[in-house]
């Protein structure tokens, strides 16, 4: 079985309910680590990592990881502006490193990540992206059809081929145009985690404002009991890098 990669897009302080402590008291009881990606946009740059640091922070254990998330959005809606982007996305390390948090994983808003922004990203010392969603039926702001399902390195022009860039993608684990977020069916989730059983690496998702607890252990008692590992991100990109040089040097 491959590696297991959990995730939690950290929004709360957007919304009318947080599940952050539900998830840590499962998380904690499990003994599974996971990435929380705390949300920042320019329409309340830091809501969430105040959120973040004054109440769950201290909670979180430290064999898991915090990393950033970026809506790529303003007063007037979507941005594509290259510059206005890497902006935000430098506005984003600054805010979380003002509470003493230093990201080296990422994730775009609406998986809406584009060739312009990798360079920023290695910039501010991102090593690992879980932005693309391969084949999925979700194409808002980018079509991710025909990227890799595996770990990859991108092409500095088309984030859905194999280059040279440095920043590794984890892909979003999909099937039948459907993305692996803990919000779905189960059934829709069991048939998702059987189709990617031969993946080298299965990411997840969950949202903080949405009540996916059940689903969460289901998801982890399923993994566990085909022998799977559960680690974070930035772990996960390191074991890939450790793998694949020891495969070359053969």
């Amino acid at each position: 079985m491959p590696n297991v990669v959990l995730t939690v897009d950290c929004e709360g302080a957007m919304h009318d309910r947080c599940y952050t402590s539900e998830y840590i008291k499962i998380l904690e009881e499990e003994f599974v680590p996971c990435t929380w990606l705390v949300h920042v946009s320019m329409k309340d740059p830091s809501a969430n990592t105040n959120l973040y640091y004054h109440e769950f922070i201290h909670k979180i254990p430290s064999w898991h990881e915090i990393g950033m998330k970026v809506n790529f959005e303003g007063e007037r809606g979507y941005i594509e502006d290259p510059k206005e982007r890497g902006n935000i996305m430098w506005v984003a390390k600054d805010t979380l490193k003002s509470h003493l948090i230093k990201c080296t994983s990422f994730r775009a808003g609406a998986f809406a990540l584009t060739p312009s922004d990798v360079r920023y990203l290695e910039e501010i010392g991102i090593l690992v992206d879980s932005s693309v969603v391969p084949d999925s039926s979700y194409r808002m702001f980018v079509d991710w059809t025909g990227a890799p399902h595996n770990p990859y390195h991108s092409d500095r022009d088309d984030l859905r081929k194999e280059g040279q860039n440095r920043l590794l993608h984890l892909p979003v684990a999909t099937s039948d145009g459907e993305y692996g977020y803990l919000d779905k069916r189960w059934d829709t989730l069991e048939s998702l985690y059987e189709a990617n059983s031969g993946c080298e690496v299965v990411t997840l998702g969950m949202r903080d404002y949405m009540d996916s607890c059940e689903n969460l252990r289901k998801t982890i008692r399923y993994f566990r009991n085909r022998g799977a590992h559960f680690t974070t991100m930035t772990q996960a990109a390191s074991e890939h890098y450790e793998h694949h040089r020891a495969l070359a040097a053969v």
